[in-house]
């Protein structure tokens, strides 16, 4: 009885945000709303003007100890990094060209955080929020070097001379939005700056209206497009992403002893399926843009009955 109550509860904790997905995948299907140009905007909003705010104020109010913060972060850093090798692993089992395992690479390691921030949000508050902010202000920057060094030698591969408009690395990070409002941020926090209500009060609607917004985009993003040709990868990279990386980061969060709230914020971003950002990088850099699509798309389509089973076990060994 406990068992069913537990899933149940996983449940009804991810289904609010993939009815918002389905929602976003549905209205794409409307002639209205079907125009490629109209969500590349509304993602760019979400992305550039509303998710900051939600980041910045989490972060800024969170009761973050920097210590125990830094060790949690040093952690987190070191099973990501075994998440890397694990994506380099799985592509050994894939028969797919080089070129096209060395474009889906990067989807092994890279995390959507839009679905992210939404079941934080319903789980933990403002302080997951902000400890998932932390772990993703480290990550997306090293994520970021080794997709591009894989992507770059994709396109290699493929004789493409577009390895795309990159910026110089630092200027990126940045200004990355994300990024900045979490060290933005952090320095309120670490200096326990109060924040004028006027500017709570304007930030705070804009934050939470990132969340259902960004999961609509997700639901715009999915499409499959050769589901017969790339069935094996999607499957060895979904059961990579989605069951080993999450695996992997249990084990680190037992034998390291972290904290409850930092075990389950590790626990649940390794099990989040990779981000839609892929598929852009990939076609800017002369990637296998079809195959990354279609593995995306069928992440977040098998992450509705993966995320389930990753909250019951982080309930199990880390209850809050």
């Amino acid at each position: 009885m406990v068992l069913i109550e537990f899933v149940m509860f996983a449940v009804f904790v991810i289904l609010p945000q993939f009815c918002l997905i389905l929602l976003g995948y549905l209205l794409t299907k409307r002639p209205s709303f079907a125009k490629k140009d109209f969500w590349n905007v509304t993602e760019k909003l979400v992305f550039y003007v509303l998710f900051p705010p939600l980041i910045f104020l989490s972060v800024a109010k969170a009761n973050l100890q920097i210590g125990q913060c830094s060790y949690f972060l040093l952690i987190s850093i070191s099973a990501m990094s075994i998440a890397v090798i694990t994506a380099w692993l799985a592509n050994f089992l894939i028969k797919e060209s080089q070129w096209t395992k060395w474009s889906i690479f990067h989807c092994g390691f890279r995390f959507n955080t839009y679905i992210g921030f939404a079941i934080f949000s319903t789980l933990f508050g403002d302080k997951g929020i902000a400890y998932l902010s932390l772990l993703i202000a480290c990550w997306v920057p090293l994520s970021n070097v080794i997709a591009t060094v894989g992507l770059v030698h994709a396109s290699r591969l493929s004789g493409s001379e577009n390895c795309g408009k990159r910026k110089n690395f630092l200027v990126a990070v940045l200004s990355n939005p994300l990024i900045l409002a979490t060290l933005l941020g952090l320095v309120c926090n670490s200096f326990s700056i109060e924040l004028p209500k006027l500017l709570e009060d304007v930030l705070k609607p804009l934050g939470q209206s990132s969340l259902a917004l960004g999961l609509i985009c997700i639901g715009a993003g999915l499409k499959i497009n050769d589901l017969k040709r790339y069935l094996q990868l999607m499957i060895i990279g979904s059961l990579q992403r989605l069951m080993v990386v999450p695996a992997v980061t249990l084990t680190f969060a037992i034998v390291f002893q972290l904290l409850s709230l930092e075990s389950c914020v590790l626990l649940l971003f390794a099990a989040l399926p990779t981000a839609q950002s892929c598929y852009v990088m990939t076609a800017s850099m002369g990637g296998d843009s079809a195959a990354v699509a279609d593995l995306t798309s069928a992440q977040v389509i098998f992450s509705l009955l993966t995320l389930p089973f990753w909250i019951n076990v982080m309930l199990k060994f880390f209850p809050t």
